[in-house]
């Protein structure tokens, strides 16, 4: 069941990081609507491009609430102590005194168990886990279109004041015209810099989520091995954004667009799964 995460004492040191992400999402938001495109608001062409901007970039900070605030998910209490005709090897952790499901693993840093761990998100500052997966693919995925968006449209006005800066030494331009290109031009570059780097990022990303996999599974997988999890693209895929694909672009959880399942109980792929328990025969 989702519920929102706990607000403790390393949730508390770690929110130095949420804010150098909200520093650097509001610098490119302010400067490209305030001084790219803000002097020319209200014609309609321009309008009609803030309108589809601002529905990224607000679903874009949604997303990110999201990531942050909801918890990843707990071990449900009393899970796996009765073990009914299951024979399979269960692992247990130490730290927590709770025996661990199936993809759970335990984060030094959250000091607890996350069901289905991902990884640890220090810029989310929590980790990402079977209940905000989704929140974080999404959050990736409208940090690119909206960054890829600013690149597109602000490109032709950050050459002008590329050319203008040229000619502050013949003093054609002003001082304050110098700084304020020389901002426009800092911070295009540095939107840039995150478009190149997001780009592989999502990609990574969005073929764990396909493959069935996480970023501590994909670590540990042998080279051309598909996952044990993997139940067709279009069943991964529900796994993390709900089985109702009108609700997919939603950074919210509701009965059709939670992630299928519960964290617990994974269907598996019956062609490669093995017995933990068995040995395998030598040779």
């Amino acid at each position: 069941m989702q519920r929102t995460r706990e607000f403790n004492t390393q949730r508390f040191y770690g929110m130095g990081f949420i804010c150098i992400v909200l520093m650097i999402i509001l610098g490119i938001h302010f400067t490209y609507f305030f001084l790219i495109w803000g002097p020319r608001l209200w014609k309609p062409g321009v309008v009609f491009l803030m309108l589809v901007y601002h529905v990224f970039f607000f679903n874009l900070m949604f997303a990110f609430y999201q990531c942050i605030m909801t918890d990843p998910g707990l071990v449900p209490p009393n899970w796996g102590f009765y073990m009914g005709d299951e024979t399979k090897r269960r692992r247990y952790c130490n730290m927590c005194n709770v025996w661990k499901p199936d993809r759970t693993h335990h984060c030094s840093i959250c000091n607890r168990c996350i069901l289905n761990m991902d990884h640890h998100c220090p810029w989310i500052n929590n980790c990402v886990g079977f209940y905000n997966r989704k929140f974080f693919m999404q959050l990736l995925c409208y940090a690119y279109v909206t960054l890829l968006l600013v690149f597109v449209t602000s490109a032709y006005d950050v050459a002008m004041h590329f050319v203008g800066m040229t000619k502050y030494t013949s003093g054609a331009v002003s001082t304050q015209y110098m700084v304020l290109s020389s901002w426009i031009l800092l911070v295009f570059s540095f939107s840039v810099l995150l478009l190149c780097t997001l780009t592989n990022f999502v990609k990574f990303h969005l073929k764990l989520v396909l493959e069935n996999y996480t970023t501590i599974e994909n670590l540990e997988r042998e080279e051309g091995a598909k996952s044990k999890f993997d139940i067709g693209r279009s069943r991964n895929w529900e796994q993390v954004f709900g089985s109702n694909p009108w609700l997919w672009w939603l950074p919210m959880h509701t009965q059709a667009s939670r992630p299928v399942g519960d964290g617990v109980r994974w269907r598996v792929h019956y062609t490669r799964v093995i017995d933990e328990d068995e040995e395998l025969p030598a040779g």
